[in-house]
Order: structure tokens, then sequence, then C-alpha cells
């Protein structure tokens, strides 16, 4: 029995061990990016990792990296290092040597956000690091190290950013000298953060470059966009005007009011009186020849009419009950200074607020996969 139960808090310890390595290398490879000029950023965070016989244990992580205090919109920058020390105990490292494991090697994914001013509800990041093969002593504490490298970031808004870290998934396997695996085998554990902590790695802004003037365009716009659940056509006309700062466009968008000719139940001609409103600003980019659009608009419906005479809903309350939001993208070679077609699809929310047909009529209006297709054209700037 005693040797039994030697042998069960071995491999548990031998669990932690390998979870606290593959945490602190899994966690080097969520930092955010930056150029060489940055200050050094260090965070600790507590996890509880759930391990084979043992169940839940506790595991602190120490990341070094070098963040810097701003970046530059529309810039490239490239992906920083990130270092990680994890230090095993000896009781640990004794669980290991029970197992004959003489290094630890797995893989981990781990989760990250970016909150940049383009997605202020934040990216989610799923890294995958893999831990090098690290050799265990025969006794006493060790530690294991930890290095990442995150991804190439353009950001095309300026303000405010922050990375935070989040929970973990290790897959890890300690090996006997042979190179099979140890009585371990290899298992998954789940890393849970400790609440009450403050998981932020690095805050940052996104500016602009000092010396780079914006370049300013005015567009007229004209198109169509197709109602998918009637099949119905919106025709769009409106202008945009914007601003081009290295890669980030920023504009204002207006698009004029218009009518929709639909189709209820399928064959009962409806006209539809639409008008939108934008919701802030439009951003986007402008590279290798390609320009990206998003914009978020509010769609109010004034009126619906059958034949075009007969009043059966609508009114100034009559709207989408959120936001539209309609990203639009040129093919390759757009030029600023000309113009060109863009196009995408979006959804459209439900109505609110358009009497009581609301729902009828919301069925030949909401839905997703509304296509549109736009050309931009070049006028001059009114000032």
């Amino acid at each position: 029995m005693r040797t039994k139960k030697k042998r069960t808090k071995g491999r548990a310890g031998a669990a932690l061990a390998v979870s606290a390595a593959m945490l602190a290398s899994s966690l080097a490879g969520v930092a955010g990016a930056g150029p060489a000029a940055a200050e050094p950023v260090t965070l600790g965070l507590d996890y509880h990792c759930t391990f084979p016989l043992l169940g839940p244990q506790p595991v602190h992580v120490e990341l070094t990296a070098d963040v810097p205090d701003q970046v530059v919109v529309g810039e490239a920058m490239p992906g920083i290092v990130v270092d990680s020390v994890s230090t095993v105990n000896a009781e640990s490292a004794r669980g290991l040597a029970a197992l004959y494991a003489v290094t630890l090697e797995g893989n981990a994914l781990a989760d990250a956000t970016l909150t940049v001013p383009e997605m202020p509800g934040g990216l989610p990041v799923a890294v995958d690091s893999v831990l090098e093969k690290t050799p265990i002593p025969a006794s006493g504490a060790f530690t294991v190290k930890g290095r990442g490298k995150a991804p190439d970031l353009t950001f095309t808004q300026v303000g405010p950013a922050k990375i935070t870290v989040g929970n973990l998934v290790l897959t890890l396997t300690p090996r006997t000298d042979d190179g099979g695996a140890s009585g371990l085998g290899t298992f998954e554990s789940e890393c849970t953060q400790d609440p009450g902590q403050n998981n932020v790695l690095a805050d940052f802004g996104i500016v602009l470059d000092g010396g780079q003037e914006p370049t300013q365009y005015a567009f007229a716009l004209e198109g169509s966009s197709t109602i998918k659940a009637s099949g119905g056509t919106v025709p769009l006309t409106g202008g945009l005007d914007a601003e081009l700062t290295g890669n980030a466009i920023t504009a204002d968008l207006t698009l004029d009011p218009s009518t929709a000719q639909l189709q209820v139940f399928g064959f009962l001609p409806v006209t539809a009186d639409v008008a939108f409103a934008p919701e802030g600003g439009t951003t986007g980019t402008y590279m290798d020849g390609v320009l990206t659009t998003t914009s978020k608009v509010i769609i109010r419906l004034p009126a619906f009419e059958v034949f075009g005479v007969v009043p059966i809903g609508g009114g100034e309350e009559c709207r989408t009950s959120e936001p539209s939001g309609i990203t639009l993208t040129s093919a390759a070679g757009f030029d600023p200074n000309t113009g060109g077609a863009l196009s995408g699809t979006y959804d459209l929310p439900a109505l609110t607020g358009c009497g009581p047909l609301t729902g009828l009529l919301g069925s030949s209006v909401t839905g997703p996969d509304n296509e549109i297709n736009v050309t931009l054209t070049k006028k001059e700037r009114v000032p």
C-alpha cells in the first residue's frame, strides 16, 4: 500500500511539473506586437490546472515581454519575443524520476484577447505553442524556459489597446530515456485562471505617425442592395468622404433615402421607404491595391404600402433593432484617385416599432446574406 501511495503522488507531481512548464511556454505566444523600441513588462498569474489523480492544483507563471507604449496606425509591426521561466520544485522532479521520465515535451493551446479600437469587444486569439524538450535532473529543482513570438499585426484606428491573458489547455508527455512515454502517458490538462486577478499583459496606444499627413478623398457612391428574404432591390446613392493615413482609412458615409420594391407572402407587391442612419464613422484599410471598409448602419422604414398606395405599416419608430455591420471589399487594383467597385454581404436584424404587422413585414426584409454592390467615383472634395 505504501508503494502504491508513493506512485500516485509521483504521478500527480509529474503532472504538476509539466503543466507549470507548459503554461509558461504557451502564454509566451499571446503577447502583442511592437517595434524594437519597447519597454519590458512582466505579468504573474495564478491558475488551477486539473491533473490526473490529483484534480485541480495551483500553478503560478511569470511572463516577461517587450511591449511598446505606442504603435503607429496602418504600419505592419513585427511580432515580439516573449520569455517565460517556470521553476519545477524538487518534489515534482522526484515524481517524474519515479516514473523514469528524463525529458518533458508537449504543446498547449492558450486563450488571449486583443482589444483595439476597431474591435472594442475584443478579438479572441488562440495560440498553439510547443515546449522545447527539457532534460529532468535526477534530483533537485529545475527550471524550464519558454519562448514565443506573436504574429505581425496592423491596426487601422487610433486609440487605446490592451492584451489580456486567459485560460489554457495542455497536452503533455513526459518521456523515458528510450523516448517512450512515462507511466503518465500523454494527457490533457485544463488550466483555469483564478478569479480576481489583473490579467492584462500590456496596455499601449495606437497613434498616427506625427510626420505623416492624411490624404483626403471624396467619392460619389452609387449601387444597389438585394434583400434576400423577398428578392427586393434597394437602389443606393450617396457619398464617402475619406482620409487615408498609411494603410488606414477613416471616413464619413452618407446614404440618400431610397425606395425598395418587396413582396409579402411571395406575391403581394409592397413599396417600402428606406432611410439610412450610419452609427459612428466608417473605418478600413487600403493595402496592396485592395480597399476594405466597415460601416454600421441602422435601417429606418418610414412607410410600407401595398401597390404603392395602401399603407400597412412603418412610421417614425420603424427600424432595425440594431445596426447592420456592412463590410465592403474591392478587387485588387482599386485606385483611390479614380474610384472603383466594392461588394459584400450583410445581415438585417429584426424590425421593431413598425405597427401591428411588424412581424409579417420583417419576414420580407430581415435575415442574413443580403448582397450589396456599389461603385465609388472620385469627385472634388467640397471644403
